[in-house]
């Protein structure tokens, strides 16, 4: 009967473990996703209604959050890198949308 009991605990806590994974997963994507998309256009002087998700990936340490600026007709590709973990941040942005708002 013991041995059942740890067994059955064993297996539970193994199953558990990757759903458990897959939410902070989540919770970290949609933090990267506000964190970018708030970044994006204050940087880049836009609307947030000027703002599409494009995709986003999920790494061991990282978030890429990719989006679509449009402004004045032309598109724009931004790539974000969010580190994940205790203090959610924003690596790098890509392409520099102070210097690119600057030209227009």
């Amino acid at each position: 009967m013991r041995n059942l009991f740890v067994s059955l605990t064993a297996l539970f806590a193994v199953l558990a473990a990757p759903s458990l994974a897959q939410a902070d997963a989540a919770s970290d994507q949609t933090r990267a996703i506000r964190l970018c998309w708030a970044e994006t256009a204050a940087q880049a002087g836009a609307g947030q209604s000027s703002i599409r998700l494009d995709q986003v990936r999920t790494r061991a340490r990282s978030v890429r959050v990719d989006l679509d600026l449009w402004r004045n007709g032309q598109l724009t590709n931004v790539r974000c890198e969010v580190s994940r973990g205790v203090d959610v941040r924003i690596a790098s942005i890509t392409p520099e949308l102070r210097a690119t708002a600057a030209l227009q």
